[in-house]
Formats: C-alpha cells, sequence, structure tokens
C-alpha cells in the first residue's frame, strides 16, 4: 500500500470517526481509492479492511506520540458532554438505537410462546437390544473380579489382625 492510499483511507477513516464500517463504506472507499490513484478498482474487501487496520494502527501511534490518546480524547468529550447531566444518567445514557433494539427485543421475548417439543420415537432394533445386553455383562463380570479382589483383600488384613 502506497502513501497516497493511506492518505486517503486515513481521511476518510476521519471522516467517518465513531461509525460502523460496513460493505456500503469499504465500496465508497474502493471506489475513492481507484478514482484517486486509478489502482485497486477490484480490490477485495479484505485488502481494504487490513489497510484500514495498518491506518487505524499508525493514527494511535502517532496519537501516542503526541501524547494525547484516542480512547481518553472520546471518555473526556462523552464526559464534557455530560456533565450537567445527572449522575445516573451519565451512567445509564444509552443512543437511541441501542434503546430502541432493546425494546423491540423486550417485545420479542414477550410476544414468544413456549412450543412443547415432540417427544422422539425410540426404536429398539436387535442390534441396540444385543449391544446393551454385551455391556450389562461386561459390566457384571468386572464386579465380581472387583468383589473377589475385596474378599481377598479382606481376608489379608484379618490374617495380619491375627499376627
Amino acid at each position: 500500500m502506497d502513501d497516497k492510499t493511506k492518505a486517503i483511507i486515513r481521511a476518510k477513516l476521519e471522516k467517518w470517526s465513531g461509525e460502523v464500517i460496513d460493505k456500503d463504506k469499504l465500496s465508497e472507499l474502493r471506489d475513492e481509492v481507484y478514482k484517486k490513484t486509478r489502482k485497486n478498482k477490484f480490490a477485495p474487501f479484505s485488502n481494504f479492511k487490513k489497510w484500514i487496520k495498518l491506518v487505524r494502527k499508525d493514527m494511535h501511534a502517532e496519537a501516542k506520540k503526541a501524547g494525547k490518546s484516542v480512547i481518553r480524547e472520546h471518555a473526556t468529550k462523552i464526559e464534557h458532554e455530560q456533565k450537567g447531566a445527572e449522575p445516573e444518567a451519565r451512567i445509564m445514557s444509552l443512543s437511541s438505537k441501542v434503546e430502541r433494539s432493546l425494546n423491540d427485543l423486550k417485545e420479542e421475548t414477550q410476544q414468544l410462546m413456549e412450543v412443547p417439543m415432540p417427544k422422539p420415537t425410540i426404536i429398539f432394533d436387535k442390534v441396540y437390544l444385543q449391544s446393551i445386553q454385551y455391556e450389562i455383562a461386561n459390566i457384571r463380570s468386572m464386579m465380581e473380579r472387583i468383589n473377589k479382589q475385596l474378599d481377598k483383600l479382606e481376608k489379608q488384613l484379618s490374617s495380619r489382625k491375627e499376627d
């Protein structure tokens, strides 16, 4: 990626600061880069996403060098906007879009009805039952071996007590 492309992406990112970059914005960015550089007309969006990450990283590094933190600036800007608001309002402030989507979700969950699931039909075939019988027989034989070992240990303990 050349410096001209970086400059174009940086300008768009500054213009779109705080907004979500979706396919429409990526296509707009691709068109802008093509218009100004006559390159990357059909470049995939994955390339532009990588370039955006690189430019953001550079922007953050420059802001850090200047002694400013991009995150801190944004946080102080929000604090200044909300200074006049009550403490509870500062904590619970939500954008109108988020509030609307939460209300929509609440309405949807209230309208949902529980639908009983049909009970699955269990089909016992001969092979399945034979495999269960085989497993049960294995468990019984193992239990018998364990009983024999326990009896043997019990005899050894009783013989040692007598000595």
